[in-house]
């Protein structure tokens, strides 16, 4: 009756349904169509205006680990002396930097960035630093921030003033980072193998663990150095699930300005 009710009216389902024209083609996608974090995360933003599933410094989140950066959303916790400033690492991706000037007729760099916890606005004084943000702004890169934090009597949020910025993907070139695949079974190593054939020449090391007798497994380090990231874990990932991948990077690094 509903169907009968639609096509006599000429209105359809709201989701569609019943009987369609003939001629119409389903709507086929390529089963083995995938991906890489960087295109889901474009296709996010184009969509809907934001990034939901990811956002593109969790692509170097090995490193920020390693920095023990701050997101924005933890600002609000961080000591700050009552006639003081505090410090703190953070990471971003550079949305957007215009040149102001201060009432002292400073001139500034003010910029916005946005990280998993959602967009801040920061201000750039120290020219190497205002030079490599207003390039991230037009490359629209990710990266590093050393800031320095100052609040107000009544304000919760702190001010952010960023004294240094190293963008991720050169410090990801620089870093030494390890990945370990722990393969399930006899029958996913050869997908692995394939996957680790595709690597480039880098920095970063990659551990293998195999099941051999008795429930044990060997652990062995491949030769060379190779690049490794987020993109490759999660590749890896596909063959021996996510438990299976752990991307590390050395702790401490420093941030070259």
């Amino acid at each position: 009756m509903s169907a009968h009710s639609a096509r006599t009216s000429g209105q359809g389902g709201l989701f569609g349904g019943g009987d369609g024209p003939a001629d119409v083609a389903p709507i086929r996608l390529p089963r083995d169509a995938r991906w890489t974090l960087a295109e889901r995360m474009a296709q996010e933003r184009d969509a809907f205006g934001f990034y939901f599933s990811a956002h593109p410094v969790d692509q170097h989140r090995h490193l920020l680990a390693a920095h023990r950066v701050r997101q924005s959303s933890e600002l609000g916790a961080v000591p700050i002396p009552a006639d003081g400033r505090g410090g703190a690492t953070m990471a971003g991706l550079v949305e957007e930097a215009r040149w102001r000037t201060s009432q002292r007729g400073r001139r500034f760099l003010m910029a916005r960035f946005s990280d998993g916890g959602g967009q801040y606005d920061a201000t750039v004084f120290d020219d190497d630093a205002a030079a490599a943000v207003e390039a991230a702004a037009k490359a629209g890169q990710c990266g590093l921030l050393s800031v320095e934090l100052d609040r107000r009597p009544g304000e919760e949020q702190p001010r952010v003033t960023v004294k240094r910025f190293q963008p991720l993907d050169e410090l990801a070139r620089r870093s030494r980072v390890e990945l370990t695949v722990r393969v399930p079974d006899e029958g996913a190593v050869a997908a692995v193998l394939a996957e680790l054939s595709r690597l480039e020449p880098g920095s970063g090391v990659v551990r293998l663990s195999v099941p051999v007798s008795d429930g044990r497994a060997a652990t062995l380090l491949l030769p060379g150095r190779v690049a490794v990231d987020a993109e490759v874990a999660a590749r890896l990932a596909r063959v021996v699930g996510e438990d299976g991948v752990e991307l590390s990077a050395a702790e401490q690094l420093r941030l070259v300005g």
